[in-house]
């Protein structure tokens, strides 16, 4: 199993620029603006799961406006422990085809959809442990060429269990060793404040323009709405600019 890269085949860089024309459409109709944000003419790599998945088409349009490349890697109900999807492969893959100056990585913890691994049972401290192994390892393969690479924590949950899930890597992903940072510490993104209105607890809509709600997280309480992934996507977008 590949995970989904941003270029595709033919066809699939015409869906992708299809979604990419309504999801601009959508950011027009609800008043988030996008040409404030200036890029540099940077590559900027994006690996994850579905919440990255969903959200590279905004992403992206944020990034491209001003002028930044996206190449992004992302496989909805994958996790670094996978045993189907070779992470480190992907990363290697990625600095090596693209050197990209930029790199951000979220995952909140999928496991078992792409195999389990012999002996880990799911969110046993086996896994929290492996998991701490796994994303140092890719943030040590990310930053071999001098990129920036920031990690994703958050964004709250509807399901409590998950929502633990989420703040347990993210206290890995708090204490991974940055071997190019002044700190020693990676750089995060907390995209918490957008998807919360600055709240800081879990919200199924927000304010849109006038006040009236519009939704951000669909029923099952984990995955944007096209208005979510406008927020989530400027969030992103603006942490590393």
């Amino acid at each position: 199993m590949d995970a989904r890269r941003s270029e595709g085949r033919p066809d699939e860089r015409r869906r992708a620029w299809r979604g990419l024309l309504v999801l601009l459409a959508a950011v027009a109709a609800v008043g988030v603006p996008i040409a404030v944000l200036e890029g540099n003419g940077r590559t900027v790599g994006l690996v994850g799961d579905s919440l990255t998945a969903e959200s590279v088409p905004a992403i992206t349009a944020y990034l491209a406006a001003g002028g930044d490349k996206v190449d992004a890697m992302a496989l909805a109900g994958s996790g670094l422990l996978d045993t189907t999807v070779d992470w480190l492969a992907h990363a290697h893959q990625l600095v090596a085809q693209d050197d990209p100056s930029v790199v951000v990585v979220e995952f909140i913890g999928d496991y078992g959809f792409g195999g389990e691994r012999p002996g880990i049972a799911p969110y046993s401290p086996a896994f929290y442990q492996a998991w701490a192994t796994a994303s140092q390892q890719m943030e040590d393969v990310l930053t071999s060429r001098g990129a920036t690479v920031y990690w994703v924590i958050g964004p709250p949950v509807a399901n409590p269990m998950l929502q633990g899930i989420i703040a347990a890597l993210d206290h890995i992903y708090e204490h991974l060793h940055a071997p190019n940072t002044a700190s020693g510490r990676p750089p995060l993104i907390d995209v918490t404040p957008a998807m919360t209105g600055g709240t800081g607890v879990y919200r199924e809509d927000l304010p849109g323009p006038g006040g009236l709600p519009i939704e951000v997280r669909t029923p099952d309480g984990t995955h944007f709405t096209l208005y979510g992934t406008t927020l989530y996507g400027r969030a992103i977008a603006a942490a590393v600019l």
